[in-house]
């Protein structure tokens, strides 16, 4: 801990969300560092996994409270490694690939080894280009965010929403209240929060693939989204 402490004050994300992150925003968050990426010697991401792998070498960053025995996935993934204890997984299967007239010849993986982007993703981020026009072209727009993820993380998600410009305003301008996602027949299961034609959920004890950690959670979510219901 002494060393995530120290790299945090050096990198200057010691007190960053309580001071920047703010409702309404104060103005443009500012980079902690020169760039979107880390600045050399502030990766504080592998310090951390390196450290939970010895503790827990079941450690899955897509959600971090599992631990051995690593339970048996119909898709094989996701984890922190690729965990195939049946094979072929089940969509690798020539005859389940027949049934659902996929290519017998490709061979299936939940997430594809080869680069979709060969050449880099030089796009301008969405959240400062298409996403606001989205927004504010549709009648609702959802983020989702699983809060047990360690891939993509939920302060990250709340800098950027509270770094983007739509409908005449930046950012949230009141607070995301605490278990204020409510899920029927469960109880409360994250936060949300809705302004000006955007809703945020964030789902307790889900990883970002909510649909496969928490599918109660997105059904519900999908429901309000198409308009089946009022809130999510």
């Amino acid at each position: 801990m002494s060393q995530l402490d120290a790299l945090a004050s050096r990198c200057n994300y010691a007190g960053y969300f309580e001071k920047h992150v703010t409702y309404p925003p104060s103005g443009l968050l500012p980079l902690p560092g020169k760039s979107t990426s880390a600045d050399p010697g502030c990766d504080a991401w592998d310090i951390i996994f390196e450290a939970a792998l010895i503790i827990n070498p079941a450690f899955n960053i897509y959600r971090i409270f599992d631990t051995f025995p690593i339970l048996w996935d119909v898709l094989g993934f996701p984890g922190s490694f690729e965990q195939v204890q049946v094979s072929p997984i089940y969509f690798d299967r020539e005859d389940v690939k027949k049934a659902i007239h996929a290519p017998v010849d490709v061979s299936w993986k939940e997430c594809s080894d080869i680069n979709v982007f060969p050449n880099g993703d030089a796009s301008t981020p969405s959240a400062l280009s298409v996403l606001p026009n989205v927004i504010e072209k549709s009648n609702r727009t959802v983020i989702v965010h699983g809060l047990a993820d360690f891939i993509l993380i939920a302060e990250g998600t709340r800098i950027v929403i509270q770094n983007m410009t739509w409908n005449g305003k930046q950012g949230f301008q009141t607070p995301i209240a605490n278990d204020s996602f409510i899920v029927d027949g469960v109880g409360a299961l994250g936060n949300t929060h809705n302004e000006r034609g955007l809703t945020y959920v964030e789902v307790q004890l889900s990883g970002h693939m909510v649909p496969q950690f928490s599918p109660v959670a997105a059904f519900q979510i999908m429901q309000y989204l198409m308009g089946a219901r009022a809130t999510p």
